[in-house]
């Protein structure tokens, strides 16, 4: 005959099993997503991280570029993926807070929905450019231009619904300026177009700005930040040159998908926040130009995501960006 100590019994016995405990993580190798070719930003904190990952939870974690349809091949594959800890991604300000502001409403699957945050990486800070010879070296002077032009001056962006061109869409109106779009088929043909003159401005990542601007090729009409930059330390910010809501960072963040079990993910921030700050990790990414900006929490990093997602969303609606 049971007795209400035995039920207390098999109860506490039934919650020291180990039966119902969770899963060991890792089980197996551990992939991690970037929904980008090789070479760029995102791509480089993915293989910077990996390495020392692995070391760090005992199983291989192995880099994979899925890339197509602005980050969405690869954001839709994670987020259909098994949410255990074995799949992650890397994704930045494009592939997961633009998409998800752009989202059609019926969109099974968006980014900020089906993916979870473990932590914010790198912060890659912003240039609007010129041409050398364009006879601009401020955003004032450039506003002056345009208002004298006969035709209307030209922006390039990475393409449509691309963070460059909300960004100067945004410019424009706040200048009371005409600019039209030359939406391009991706970042890397930015900089031979400006070169070219085929476009009088854009916006583009220091990394990969700085060589043309330090060789006089291009100039620094303004750094997209809150702060002046340590490499421009010449170069005022969009806030002193009168457009204080136009400050874009490209962060990058590591994701899991949605429903992914809190301890993993608190395991996960832990391991790559720590890796984040080595003084080895650390020295080699300031070389690069970028910021380390781990979050102190997945909630933290959350809550960054958020507000980065509805500023998007709320600007795409401004001018009425949609992506097909």
């Amino acid at each position: 005959m049971l007795t209400r100590r035995h039920l207390l019994g098999a109860g506490a016995a039934l919650l020291a099993s180990p039966a119902i405990a969770q899963p060991a993580w890792p089980s197996r190798p551990v992939r991690m997503i970037v929904p980008l070719v090789p070479g760029g930003t995102t791509d480089l904190i993915a293989r910077v991280i990996a390495e020392p990952l692995s070391r760090a939870i005992g199983q291989p974690v192995v880099v994979e570029n899925r890339a197509g349809a602005n980050g969405w091949i690869a954001n839709d594959y994670v987020m259909r993926e098994r949410p255990d800890g074995h799949t992650l991604i890397v994704n930045n300000v494009s592939t997961h807070g633009i998409n998800s502001a752009m989202a059609p409403a019926d969109r099974p699957l968006v980014p900020s929905r089906g993916l979870i945050g473990v932590t914010n990486l790198i912060e890659a800070p912003q240039v609007m450019l010129a041409p050398a010879d364009f006879p601009a070296t401020t955003l004032a002077e450039f506003v002056a231009r345009a208002k004298a032009a006969p035709n209307p001056l030209v922006f390039a962006s990475a393409g449509v619904g691309s963070y460059q061109h909300i960004d100067l869409e945004a410019f424009a109106k706040r200048a009371g300026i005409t600019l039209v779009h030359l939406p391009l088929r991706g970042a890397g043909e930015m900089v031979p177009v400006i070169l070219r003159g085929d476009a009088q401005i854009t916006e583009f990542n220091l990394v990969s700005a700085l060589p043309h601007i330090q060789s006089g090729r291009l100039r620094a009409l303004a750094v997209v930040s809150h702060e002046r930059l340590p490499q421009l330390p010449d170069v005022p910010t969009t806030i002193e040159a009168g457009f204080p809501d136009l400050v874009t960072t490209l962060w990058n963040g590591l994701f899991a998908p949605a429903g992914t079990p809190e301890p993993i993910v608190t395991a996960l921030h832990g391991h790559v926040t720590r890796i984040l700050r080595d003084s080895d990790v650390a020295a080699g990414l300031l070389r690069q130009g970028v910021r380390i900006t781990p979050s102190d929490t997945p909630a933290a990093f959350a809550d960054y995501v958020a507000r980065d997602v509805a500023r998007w969303t709320a600007l795409t609606r401004e001018f009425g960006i949609t992506v097909n």
